[in-house]
């Protein structure tokens, strides 16, 4: 028997053998179900390493970027104006898509009130108008003098905008931009990198304004977006540029101007699945799938939100990630013993256990982050006061960071016996405990006075 004989035969075997065993193992049939699936998106996607600059030549592009600048210009010029001042509620067809990638991009890049945002290629600047509402310092940059002129009238015309975090709109040429080094905490890039033609450089110059621990989020089309039909039109009306994104290639850019780490985040709205709520178990276990992992693997083949990070960026206590504090205080007494009308203190010394830095400067803001008491009756340990007392901390404290602080602690008029609960609470955001953070009790006597 030739070789390729004994090589039909045994596979035979293995899929009968296979097949067997997929009838008498859920497990086992699972486990076939999910190497089908990854044998079969392999083939199909076929992730070839497509170049940022399909049909173009991109020493060529460098040079005629004034060229696609003018372009750019003459397609805002030339575009409705009320449907680009009413964005994103009159893009009727992705309105729904243009919320959930704001989501996404707002999320990770972990945006907060505050946070001076830049956003690269803003063009009317609808997305830096929501971030100014937020609270964020937003620095709109394009490379159209139209398209900023019509954000600003964007700014102008409603009465909510804050002009107190002090807006900008920055024209610049395509190749510089006009700010400071490590003067902006975040970017955003909605829709806009694959047009840019010496994205090299402009990824070069985007990191040099990005701070340390600074994100850059990026919404993009996918490695396959030059050739789509929509894309050709495009640059047959307007002259606009039109280039794959291949994050690979802006990964190995990214490290090359100090961006540590580019991440993907596989979410798409356009190829999300809807599971029948009487199947929802067997989803959970893996049944089916396959029917959500190959579209989602499309989908991310066609769209990529893109994280860059320059050093490590850590959570604060305005948009925080996990909050959890050590609380230990030491009172000279057990129970703390104090006359009536009198004030009290106990030294408490206090260990950030999570990831998030804790902000003890931002007095009076969402995320402001104290010492928090609440007042129990010792007895039954009702609540006699939620917010009894706060104490400041020394500064900000950093995750593993301890602080110990003196806390002199407010006169009580009754005698009795009370329990104080010690918590940590940023502001507007959450008590500790409200997120599973161990909280610390001293019981309190406080004495008639005779």
């Amino acid at each position: 028997m030739s070789g390729e004989g004994k090589r039909d035969r045994l596979a035979r075997a293995i899929a009968n053998g296979c097949l067997w065993l997929s009838r008498r193992s859920v497990r086992f049939r699972l486990l076939c179900d999910d190497v089908g699936s990854r044998l079969f998106l392999s083939a199909r996607m076929g992730l070839d390493q497509l170049p940022l600059h399909a049909h173009y030549d991109p020493a060529d592009l460098n040079r005629r970027t004034d060229d696609l600048n003018v372009a750019a210009e003459d397609y805002f010029v030339r575009s409705d104006r009320e449907y680009l001042l009413g964005k994103p509620f009159t893009d009727r067809m992705f309105f729904a898509r243009r919320l959930f990638d704001l989501g996404v991009l707002f999320h990770w890049l972990r945006i907060a009130p505050g946070d001076t945002v830049l956003e690269m290629g803003a063009g009317s600047c609808w997305l830096s108008h929501l971030l100014n509402r937020y609270g964020c310092k937003t620095i709109s940059v394009d490379v159209s003098e139209t398209a900023l002129g019509i954000g600003r009238e964007l700014f102008d015309s409603d009465q909510h905008t804050n002009w107190t975090v002090e807006p900008e709109f920055v024209l610049y040429d395509g190749h510089r931009l006009p700010l400071e080094d490590g003067s902006v905490d975040k970017i955003i890039v909605y829709d806009a990198f694959h047009h840019i033609p010496n994205y090299e450089a402009v990824l070069a110059e985007m990191a040099r304004v990005l701070r340390e621990g600074g994100i850059i989020g990026m919404r993009e089309p996918g490695r396959h977006h030059a050739g789509a039909e929509k894309s050709l039109a495009e640059v047959r009306e307007f002259g606009v540029l039109e280039n794959n994104i291949v994050v690979e290639e802006i990964e190995k850019l990214g490290r090359r101007y100090g961006l540590d780490r580019t991440t993907i985040v596989p979410l798409t709205i356009d190829e999300s699945v809807e599971v029948p709520a009487s199947e929802l178990g067997d989803f959970m276990q893996g049944k089916n799938l396959r029917h959500f992992w190959e579209p989602l693997c499309a989908a991310l083949v066609y769209t990529s939100f893109i994280l860059m990070y320059k050093g490590d960026s850590v959570p604060d206590t305005r948009r925080p990630g996990r909050l959890t504090a050590r609380i230990t205080p030491r009172p000279p007494t057990d129970p703390l013993t104090i006359p009536v009308g009198q004030a009290g203190r106990v030294a408490v010394e206090i260990e950030n256990t999570g990831d998030t830095l804790w902000l003890a400067g931002i007095l009076r803001q969402a995320g402001w982050t104290r010492l928090g008491i609440r007042l129990h009756a010792a007895h039954d340990a009702t609540l006699l006061d939620g917010d009894w007392h706060r104490a400041a901390l020394p500064g900000d404290v950093g995750p593993d960071g301890v602080v110990t602080i003196e806390v002199e602690l407010p006169a009580i008029a009754t005698a009795g016996e009370y329990v104080m609960r010690f918590d940590m609470v940023a502001e507007e955001v959450a008590w500790f405990a409200d997120v599973d953070s161990p909280t610390a009790a001293v019981n309190l006597l406080v004495m008639p006075v005779e």
